[in-house]
């Protein structure tokens, strides 16, 4: 049986650094960089010709390439070529016993099948990864302080962004997806309701610290970065960073030396814009 360790879990990831835009014009691809609002964003650029390659995550990519033919029938994900590799986790408060709790129900609903059932009925269950034989270590005393403010409020407040297959509105105009999904059953399994709500992706780390929402559970990259500044569950989801471009540009748009002089567009925080932009600390 392994113990699940915080910070052990950043040998598991991939060591992408997280930037903002603003920190540097200095470009790994590409020759000019957008930070976009959303990764739906990028998808929305690319077909109004703003940015030439959008870069994302391979989940919402190959959901909207296969489910939306807004997108499936004018962009494609170039082949055989993946930016980065990396995994998904749930963020809680820095020293907060929040996300061991987490940790646990994640473990049970796996072992149940219904963290399968799930992935499956959104068409991610190749990635999954949660380690079912994986334990927590019991909460100490100072991790237990958050933990009890929540169990106090009964009920927990999630912050995501719309994110298909992950968080995004059917139809009806009701909130669906993996994680949200995956949120409502991790609540059961702790006797606690959940509450929904959407924010700027690049604010997240001051939502949480602030308190206005106590996880990030939106498909978040797993970092040293991370790590260091939240308590982050194990991994839950496997997942690339991908380049995605018009159907148009298939036979110019092939390798990362081919982009030298594309427009790129990606995420403002995301993993997405770490491949794009070069992190120097700002003057």
């Amino acid at each position: 049986m392994k113990k699940i360790l915080a910070l052990t879990l950043a040998l598991l990831m991939c060591t992408l650094c997280f930037i903002s835009c603003g920190d540097s014009e200095e470009l790994k691809i590409g020759k000019q960089y957008n930070a976009l609002t959303g990764q739906t964003d990028v998808l929305v650029q690319l077909n109004s010709g703003s940015i030439d390659v959008g870069v994302m995550d391979s989940i919402m990519a190959g959901y909207y390439m296969s489910q939306d033919s807004t997108y499936s029938d004018s962009l494609m994900i170039v082949e055989n070529l993946t930016l980065a590799t990396e995994q998904y986790g749930i963020a809680a408060r820095k020293g907060s016993g929040f996300a061991k709790k987490i940790n646990e129900a994640l473990i049970q609903l796996a072992n149940d099948g219904t963290v399968e059932t799930l992935a499956a009925k959104y068409g991610i269950a190749s990635e999954l990864c949660i380690d079912k034989s994986a334990t927590v270590e019991p909460m100490t005393d100072a991790e237990a302080k958050d933990w009890n403010d929540i169990v106090n409020k009964g009920t927990f407040v999630v912050g995501y962004t719309l994110f298909a297959p992950i968080a995004y509105n059917n139809e009806a105009g009701e909130l669906i997806g993996f994680d949200i999904e995956l949120a409502k059953a991790v609540a059961e399994v702790l006797k606690l309701e959940v509450k929904f709500e959407l924010i700027e992706w690049s604010a997240k780390e001051a939502k949480l610290e602030g308190g206005s929402i106590d996880c990030i559970w939106n498909g978040m990259t797993i970092t040293e970065e991370r790590l260091e500044a939240m308590e982050i569950s194990i991994p839950y989801l496997n997942n690339k960073q991908v380049a995605v471009i018009r159907k148009s540009d298939k036979d110019k748009y092939t390798t990362i030396e081919s982009m030298s002089d594309a427009i790129m567009g990606a995420e403002a925080g995301s993993a997405g814009e770490s491949c794009i932009v070069v992190a120097t600390d700002a003057e």
